[in-house]
């Protein structure tokens, strides 16, 4: 950057010409007999007064007065800013722009000066003056954030992204939450065809115990579906907070993403005991549990998640679902009464579930209904007396649920 500001000063400074549009005043512009001119305080005060009464062409002309009598040195740190804040005012941008260059003759370390004199640039268009006057601001301040957002965003812009990061590093530095300065680096990674989960990677290892970049880091890892390094980072994080649930949430799902289940199971059984009201954890062990056929255990983890829920779709369905699973799991060919009757259970289930507004449920109440609950006919081999019964056999009678007759 260094390098760069000495060059960029080197072409501002030979490009010190006054435009050919209106050619402002500059201090070797003076009068031939300066006792022809008013006191320069008076001069001063004249332009002050048309500044502030927003009269632009009066004030460029005392402005342009005070300089051709030598009194540039009165009051530099205004007279400058404001002549060429009054030709900006009308449109003459670069007439402001000659103005800024010799303003900053008098004050090189004018913050403000040199601000208006980079936006000024970016409306010409000249951004080489515009990264040169923040870059300028920037040797004095480095820790100047809106300065760093500004420059960012010309290196953006002109699509100069390996200076942009270079800019943005430097505000995550000072700022290392700024959300804006994160996107806007990986926003960059992306347009150099990195990684752009490295932003925050490089974030979280400059300090790993910082919960919140780490998760932000778990983030970009599941953007990416990178789930082996997930599992990495959301150990380490639970060194520093080991019951946090969002990232043993984090690293039950990785685990069962890699189908890992026992694994995925005991951070689930984790989760659980430390956030008891989280029903959807409820429903994950519960479809852990019916994929290893642990049916009771698993309509147990159902019933906690309807009940934790208040009855919502989504937990009834997972209920009928183990139901579902059961009967599948159990039956033959041809269906036994039995088999039907636990079919129909979770038909139930599904359709309450559907009623609810689980739209997933009405594909699965519509298939169930139609091949494998009971009928009429399987009904009239039943005793006359008998008007609804729960299912029998050595893989069903754990189940206290009943159905009823069919006339």
């Amino acid at each position: 950057m260094k390098i760069n500001l000495i060059i960029l000063s080197i072409i501002v400074m030979v490009g010190c010409v006054p435009p050919t549009t209106e050619s402002p005043s500059t201090n070797a512009e003076v009068y031939a007999n300066l006792e022809d001119c008013e006191p320069c305080p008076l001069l001063l005060n004249f332009a002050s007064s048309n500044y502030q009464n927003r009269d632009w062409r009066g004030a460029i002309n005392n402005y342009d007065q005070l300089l051709k009598c030598n009194c540039g040195k009165v009051d530099p740190e205004n007279t400058f800013k404001y002549m060429a804040y009054s030709y900006q005012q009308l449109g003459l941008y670069d007439s402001a722009a000659y103005i800024f260059k010799q303003g900053l003759k008098y004050t090189p370390e004018d913050i403000d000066l040199l601000k208006m004199a980079g936006e000024n640039s970016g409306r010409l268009e000249n951004y080489e003056d515009q990264i040169y006057y923040f870059d300028k601001i920037l040797s004095f301040e480095e820790n100047n954030l809106e300065i760093l957002e500004m420059l960012s965003n010309v290196y953006r812009d002109r699509e100069m992204y390996e200076d942009q990061v270079s800019i943005l590093n430097i505000w995550l530095n000072y700022e290392p939450t700024s959300k804006n300065a994160n996107a806007e680096k990986k926003a960059a990674f992306a347009a150099l065809g990195k990684d752009e989960s490295d932003v925050d990677r490089e974030r979280w290892e400059s300090e790993t115990s910082n919960i919140q970049y780490g998760l932000d880091y778990i983030r970009s890892l599941q953007d990416a579906g990178n789930i082996e390094k997930i599992i990495e980072v959301c150990k380490e994080l639970l060194v520093y907070e080991k019951y946090n649930t969002t990232i043993l949430r984090s690293l039950g799902d990785a685990y069962l993403n890699l189908y890992k289940e026992d694994e995925a199971l005991n951070i689930y059984n984790t989760l659980a005991k430390v956030d008891p009201t989280n029903y959807d954890v409820a429903i994950d062990i519960s479809k852990i549990l019916v994929n290893k056929e642990k049916f009771s255990e698993s309509l147990d983890w159902a019933e906690k998640a309807v009940s934790m829920s208040g009855q919502t779709g989504k937990s009834i369905y997972q209920r009928a679902e183990v139901y579902f699973s059961v009967a599948e799991s159990c039956s033959g060919d041809p269906l036994t009464f039995w088999d039907k009757v636990v079919y129909e259970v979770s038909w139930e289930d599904y359709k309450t579930a559907s009623n609810k507004g689980y739209i997933q449920a009405k594909t699965r109440r519509d298939f169930v209904g139609e091949n494998f609950i009971t009928t009429p006919a399987d009904w009239f081999m039943r005793p006359d007396g008998e008007k609804e019964v729960e299912p029998q056999g050595e893989c069903y009678s754990w189940i206290k649920k009943s159905v009823k007759r069919k006339i």
